[in-house]
């Protein structure tokens, strides 16, 4: 039977130099990585397409109630912020984007209309009959689209 002692010494020595090893590994594979020549433009592909992303998470899926009741609070959350911030033309804007996808909106304003300034309520109100009105402008226009089409048969007049 051969034994063989392994000291506490010996053995942080090795642990030791597994470890500078291993650092080393990875000095050199971020220097090789960082000196690749597609590396920065790769970067700033990547960081793009990652705004975009976060861009277009702003806007809710409209199956995805979660979704909707993030953007709901963020809205909220925005109009807030640039309410107290002096910002009512922006600050409504987002408010009334709350108020758009809000599934009891006739609530929502009865709360707005009690804690926000006289004149924000009155702009968001604004709003939200300007928005009202290009939307109803915009189904009859549809509508009269619609009704304007004419089906083809096929057969020759």
């Amino acid at each position: 039977m051969i034994g063989v002692l392994v000291s506490k010494t010996s053995l942080g020595v090795v642990a030791g130099l597994a470890s500078a090893a291993f650092v080393g590994y990875c000095v050199y594979f971020d220097s090789k990585r960082r000196s690749h020549p597609e590396f920065k433009k790769n970067l700033y592909e990547r960081r793009r397409r990652n705004r975009k992303a976060e861009e277009h998470e702003s806007v809710p899926i409209l199956t995805d109630q979660r979704s909707i009741e993030r953007y709901f609070m963020q809205e909220i959350h925005k109009g807030e912020l640039l309410i107290t911030e002096g910002n009512f033309e922006r600050g409504a804007d987002h408010l009334m984007n709350a108020i758009v996808v809000c599934n009891k909106p006739g609530k929502l304003l009865s709360v707005l209309q009690s804690t926000l300034p006289v004149e924000v309520f009155t702009l968001l109100v604004y709003k939200l009959n300007n928005y009202n009105m290009n939307a109803q402008r915009q189904t009859s226009i549809n509508d009269n689209l619609m009704t304007g089409l004419v089906a083809d048969d096929g057969s020759v007049e």
